[in-house]
């Protein structure tokens, strides 16, 4: 069997012997000698059509890598793998393997004791496991995975694997949360040192007078050049951001870190490449620069961590893993952040980047149904409706965004989606397998006119702590742009100023902070034609060669003021005849409670001034404004996590269709259309061309033919989604 991705249809496509295949998986144990301990599940997943299975080998819970022992060579141990393999296919004789390949030793001791100097060193002296810049422990990880391929061959189930994951960090997702998730840093070990030192020889091409420039310190020599300390990477000397002009070392390290961490995922691909002659997907948990706002506190560790993850966890060198041609696909957990009722289940890598890049996204569904223990976490469903909708929602964002998923099934002990455990779960299964292969069918282009862009490269220049990625990122990505009542498409800045993005009518630009002369002249072209509309947000382009709001008005055509107290700037409305602002209650407000400095407003006497921010000293000033050019128009706001009434008044005056203005969760496609909502009720709906059906393919039942609008009651608590195309289509779907 041969696996590939190609685009299909407008999107990135699993391929299996060359025909595209729904991407729709179990994720489950690592089989046993003695059987499989969730038996039941996978017969039931397997009844409902589900074949693909993924799950662990290598370090860890498989062990296949576990060291020197008595019984055989060497540190890599295959004695066990066939007979376990076999147990899962005893059980499904259809099975396919997505092989998640932990390559880190966590936990086991063997490694460490071996190469103690080859392991991260933390600030605080403890030595976790290996770095990630020992040459060592990557020239094993090369050895295990060519060793464990050639051993899925010689035991002839080459034609069962689909796909080599290749993992590092605790869990296997590239973060190692000792050292990257809260008040320790890292990582002073000598690998680290030393590849450092490398790296930055490298970046200054060998002058050691242009290090001595940027780094601000007429005595640092490449040979000397060390990891910032914690106190220098946990501090910034600019409020809020980083002064490249005095902590560019800082900014260097975790440029170093991406790379690093790209190259490895790059590397550790190539080899599965060559060693499957190609005939095997390769990819990791990776890239997760929407979501890593969090930190120890927020998954119930360390108390009051006030950290992200961000730019210690090495995932920014996303940019980096989508250019290559060895890496097919991208992996993660749907956001943490909101995931009950009437939140949205979103990738945490940027979704739409992928798809431009040719990368299959997986959705990784660990939801906590009411089978888990009630105090679960995470958004647990308390009953089986719940659940069900939740689940719902779910698999209309990856079928809306031509993704791939995998079901965390569990086990009889401890089951999450576990068709055996609750018999309503496999009837819904049954759907979305079957939904998946018609999408394959549909068109499955982004069709969204709002874009929301991400700038990797800003990361670099701003604080660790989440004081501002929490509510400008984190939380507007989850409250309000998923309620507009249009559907949204995510990127990184990048790929707008190389020309890959399709045109859209409104650009949503999180965090464009920091950009060179080179950048700022790539997305003015882009921005300023065509009558596009630019939303900027807290402080674009404050950063060039040093802070300034001269480089702020420079790049959004706003003039500016700022107040250097940090505060939690909070915006109101003041102009409530504008097209934006003109349906909005008087008594909608926003903002953060974190401290921000410098805080912005606006001092333009040409610019339409809509509402004030409140910040310091009690200053009521301009803090929401519009500015039309000739061929473009400039929208800044002061104060982040911006509430969806607002958004959506901003997306009718960018002449964005809207489906829907109620404030439930929305996704869609030419062809699709899903509701997510809590308070149900009477909906009607405008679709952007006459459907010759509107069909609901969850309730398998026409809804409205021959129609550009159509009206319905939606029950409360529920998910719904509509196919709204062609009936000759429809007939591919088997259970229509």
């Amino acid at each position: 069997m041969s696996a590939h991705v190609k685009m299909h249809n407008g999107t990135p496509t699993l391929f299996l012997d060359g025909q595209p295949a729904f991407a729709g998986y179990l994720w489950t144990h690592v089989p046993e000698l003695d059987g499989h301990p969730a038996a039941p599940t996978i017969r039931r997943y397997a009844e409902a059509g589900v074949h693909l299975y993924a799950f662990d080998v290598g370090t860890q819970s498989s062990r296949e890598w576990r060291g020197p022992g008595p019984d055989y060579e060497g540190h890599f141990n295959f004695s066990e793998t066939e007979a376990r393999l076999q147990r899962l296919l005893d059980i499904d004789p259809e099975a396919r393997f997505h092989f998640r390949v932990h390559l880190d030793h966590r936990g086991e001791t063997w490694w460490h004791d071996m190469y103690p100097e080859e392991c991260e060193l933390c600030s605080d002296g403890e030595r976790i496991y290996a770095s990630f810049a020992s040459t060592i422990w990557r020239s094993q990880a090369h050895d295990f995975l060519r060793a464990f391929i050639g051993h899925i061959d010689r035991i002839g189930l080459t034609d069962r694997v689909v796909a080599y994951q290749t993992g590092a960090g605790g869990t296997g997702e590239w973060v190692k949360g000792e050292g990257s998730m809260a008040a320790q840093c890292a990582d002073f070990s000598a690998p680290m040192a030393h590849h450092f030192r490398d790296w930055v020889r490298n970046r200054y091409a060998d002058n050691e007078d242009a290090l001595r420039t940027a780094w601000a310190d007429d005595k640092v020599r490449f040979d000397t050049a060390v990891v910032p300390s914690a106190a220098a990477q946990l501090n910034t000397t600019h409020l809020t951001f980083r002064d490249p002009r005095i902590e560019q070392a800082v900014i260097d390290y975790y440029r170093c870190l991406a790379d690093l961490c790209a190259d490895l995922l790059i590397d550790f691909h190539r080899t599965v490449k060559e060693a499957t002659n190609g005939q095997a997907l390769a990819g990791a948990f990776y890239g997760y620069l929407l979501e890593l706002a969090w930190n120890m506190g927020f998954f119930g560790g360390e108390q009051g961590s006030e950290y992200s993850t961000t730019q210690r966890s090495g995932h920014l060198g996303l940019a980096k893993v989508l250019r290559s041609p060895y890496t097919d696909f991208i992996v993660s957990p749907y956001s943490y952040g909101f995931r009950s009722i009437g939140g949205h289940g979103c990738a945490m890598p940027p979704s739409e980047s992928m798809r431009i890049h040719g990368k299959l996204y997986l959705f990784e569904d660990d939801t906590r149904t009411y089978l888990n223990a009630p105090d679960a976490g995470f958004g647990r469903a308390t009953d089986v409706k719940d659940s069900v909708t939740v689940l719902k929602r779910n698999f209309a964002e990856i079928l809306t965004r031509g993704q791939g998923i995998w079901w965390l099934g569990g086990s009889p002990a401890n089951p999450h989606i576990d068709p055996n455990a609750e018999p309503a779960f496999g009837t819904l299964l049954e759907q979305c397998q079957a939904l998946g292969q018609f999408g394959l069918h549909l068109d499955r282009t982004p069709q969204a006119e709002i874009a929301v862009i991400l700038d990797d490269e800003s990361f670099f220049y701003e604080t660790i702590r989440n004081d501002l990625d929490l509510p400008l990122i984190f939380q507007q990505r989850l409250w309000g742009l998923p309620k507009i009542g249009a559907p949204t498409d995510y990127y990184l800045l990048d790929d707008l100023l190389e020309n890959r993005m399709p045109p859209y009518k409104l650009y949503i630009f999180l965090n464009a902070f920091r950009l060179d002369a080179t950048r700022r002249n790539a997305l003015a072209k882009q921005i300023r034609r065509d009558g596009r509309i630019a939303l900027w947000i807290y402080a674009p382009g404050y950063i060039k060669d040093e802070p300034s709001v001269d480089h702020m008005a420079e790049l959004t055509g706003f003039q500016f003021g700022l107040g250097e107290q940090p505060w939690g700037p909070l915006m109101h409305i003041t102009d409530f005849t504008h097209p934006i602002t003109q349906n909005l209650p008087q008594d909608i407000s926003w903002g953060t409670n974190s401290m921000l400095g410098p805080v912005f407003h606006l001092e333009d006497p040409e610019a339409e001034v809509l509402g004030e921010v409140v910040y310091s000293l009690g200053r009521c000033v301009p803090g929401m404004g519009v500015k039309r050019f000739d061929d473009w128009t400039s929208v800044y706001i002061a104060a982040p996590n911006i509430p969806a009434p607002v958004l959506r008044g901003l997306a009718q005056f960018a002449g964005v269709h809207l489906y829907n203005e109620a404030g439930d969760v929305l996704y869609a496609t030419s062809q699709l259309l899903s509701v997510h909502t809590v308070a149900g009720g009477h909906r009607m709906f405008y679709l952007p061309k006459e459907a010759e059906v509107v069909y609901d393919l969850f309730e398998k039942r026409t809804v409205a033919e021959h129609a550009d609008q159509f009206e319905v009651n939606l029950p409360p608590r529920s998910t719904t989604l509509y196919y709204t195309g062609g009936s000759e289509l429809l007939t591919r779907l088997p259970t229509a």
